[in-house]
């Protein structure tokens, strides 16, 4: 039973009036709250009800961290096994994930099919290429889709809800697909089926890391949402695997084949779509709160759901108190939000602009501009890979036992380093071919750091910085940055990396360090450590205007 002292104080007030009235009686509700019951007191029940309301906040206060201090103790192995429910439509969030790094990448690499160049290209000089106009056109329709899709993901959620703006991504990816299904030869066709399937992306991601963070325990939220990321990797591997099997058909069957397997992603989410339980928290913000009990119920059957509803309250009403207004894009760069939303941008924007872009997207084409031979690109493409799966799963880890804060900096130096050893290989590259295997190690070194630091512990910064109330609309700005950002070397690296433009090879690696070295400055004075911490007493060391990089030295 959880007892509130400002609750016993009211009650001994009363047994020490000297007006002779009979004094209220202590009793327990199901969720472990302590109140008074005044049915068998003749006491004035106005100077009863003025008196508990008085200490109404203290009694709320010491429920709520006795709470805190009761999670923080279960062990994440205890977390797992009382809350399967929750932790598996958690694992669902991470399957629509695996989407984002399929669709992500699939766009591309079937640049590298013969046959689509074949249906959508023109021959020259004997080989049938693809127009860097429409290369460059379908990577912006996907990019802007995606900005549209976290856009739009921020404003609908509120309306529809989560699980609404889930169902409505599919069957628009669904769409999508149909559109780059049907489009052999057609390329405006096919740039419409990359912009509508790039929608979805874009709600993916802003939406699945809001929900693990809400629903997962705390035990459980840094690995959970760091694992979103993991779903994108898994994704690319897919997709290269897919490849894989269909590259030696002759017919257009040999790409088609990659963007028909989204049907099968799409027919496996609408069908889980329509069980999945809504987010307690996003339900009870908006006043719906039998919907939440509901809710609750579904995700932890073994949890009294009284005491849940107090919790989340508490949690609600804390930010409420430091926040008078709602919870809007422009609420997110008041006073009081703005280094909140400031952290969690820089996030996606330091993610965009440490390398990724150049490192997924091109490492194949570079590796073999470089002078590695075709039977070896596809091996060391799809081990890196591999790699960045493997460095996000230790990321999980490496968040909870050393921290955010201290996964993400170390990580980035430690990429910042790669980078400028790629660099000044690459003034080397044409003197001998093992520089090029020396670039691939480090490349591979760059992206197993950069998955178990900023990859992996990026989205769970993102999810925990911002207030319950702007938790939505700052993982849509920042699902939005990383977007305009990927587009700008979307835009950029063709010509950086082509030999009949600025053929820069790896000395593309300078430029990258150069970011890196802006980003570990920012992190270093800017990101805090949010390890161990509830929501309630994040927004309290931002309240108190604490140095973010003093997190874990205030108590």
């Amino acid at each position: 039973m959880v007892e509130h002292r400002a609750l016993r104080h009211c009650h001994q007030f009363y047994l020490d009036c000297q007006c002779n009235h009979r004094a209220p009686k202590m009793e327990s509700t199901k969720a472990g709250v302590t109140k008074l019951d005044l049915s068998n007191s003749d006491c004035p029940k106005s100077e009863i009800a003025e008196d508990v309301h008085h200490h109404e906040g203290d009694s709320i206060n010491t429920h709520k961290h006795q709470q805190s201090r009761t999670e923080e103790k279960i062990s994440i192995q205890e977390a797992a096994k009382s809350n399967p429910v929750a932790l598996a439509w958690c694992c669902y969030m991470l399957f629509t994930c695996i989407m984002y790094g399929y669709d992500g990448l699939a766009g591309s690499i079937v640049l590298s099919i013969n046959r689509f160049r074949q249906d959508y290209g023109y021959l020259y000089q004997g080989q049938y290429v693809v127009s860097a106009a429409w290369q460059l056109g379908f990577t912006a329709g996907s990019m802007a889709g995606i900005v549209l899709g976290g856009l739009l993901a921020g404003l609908a959620a509120k309306r529809i809800g989560q699980m609404g703006c889930i169902a409505a991504s599919y069957l628009l990816s669904t769409a999508g697909v149909c559109l780059q299904w049907f489009s052999v030869g057609s390329l405006p066709m096919f740039f419409g089926g990359k912009l509508l399937t790039g929608i979805p992306l874009g709600v993916f991601l802003t939406v699945a890391p809001v929900y693990c963070s809400e629903v997962a325990p705390p035990a459980l939220r840094g690995p959970f949402v760091a694992a979103v990321n993991w779903g994108q990797v898994m994704g690319q591997l897919l997709a290269y695997g897919v490849m894989q099997q269909t590259q030696s058909l002759q017919t257009s069957r040999s790409y088609q084949i990659i963007f028909a397997v989204q049907w099968g992603f799409n027919a496996v989410g609408l069908t889980l779509v329509c069980f999945c339980p809504e987010s307690p928290m996003r339900l009870l913000a908006r006043g719906k709160e039998a919907a939440a009990r509901k809710s609750i119920g579904r995700l932890y059957p073994r949890v009294d759901v009284d005491e849940k509803v107090v919790e989340i309250r508490a949690i609600l009403d804390h930010e409420r108190d430091l926040s008078k207004e709602s919870g809007t894009f422009k609420t997110c760069f008041d006073r009081k939000n703005r280094l909140r939303t400031l952290i969690a941008l820089s996030v996606f924007f330091f993610q965009a602009n440490s390398g990724l872009a150049w490192v997924v997207g091109y490492m194949g084409y570079f590796l073999l501009l470089s002078g590695m031979a075709d039977s070896i690109v596809f091996k060391v493409t799809l081990g890196i890979v591999g790699f960045m799966a493997v460095g996000n799963m230790v990321g999980w880890v490496m968040i909870e036992k050393f921290g955010r804060r201290t996964t993400i900096f170390s990580g980035m130096v430690f990429c910042t380093v790669s980078l400028l050893i790629i660099g000044v290989l690459g003034l080397f590259i044409n003197r001998s071919n093992s520089y090029i295997y020396a670039q691939a190690a480090f490349m591979a070194l760059w992206a197993f750091s950069y998955q178990g630091s900023m990859g992996a512990a990026g989205y769970t910064l993102v999810a925990e910085v911002p207030t319950s109330s702007l938790r939505e609309p700052t993982q849509s700005m920042a699902t939005m940055t990383n977007g305009i950002s990927n587009s700008v070397w979307s835009f950029a690296l063709p010509y950086m990396i082509n030999p009949d433009q600025a053929n820069m090879g790896g000395k593309i690696a300078f430029i990258f360090f150069g970011l890196c070295l802006v980003a570990d400055v920012f992190i270093y004075f800017y990101y805090p450590e949010t390890k161990g911490r509830s929501f309630e007493e994040i927004d309290d060391l931002f309240e108190r205007n604490i140095p973010p990089r003093h997190f874990s030295k205030t108590t």
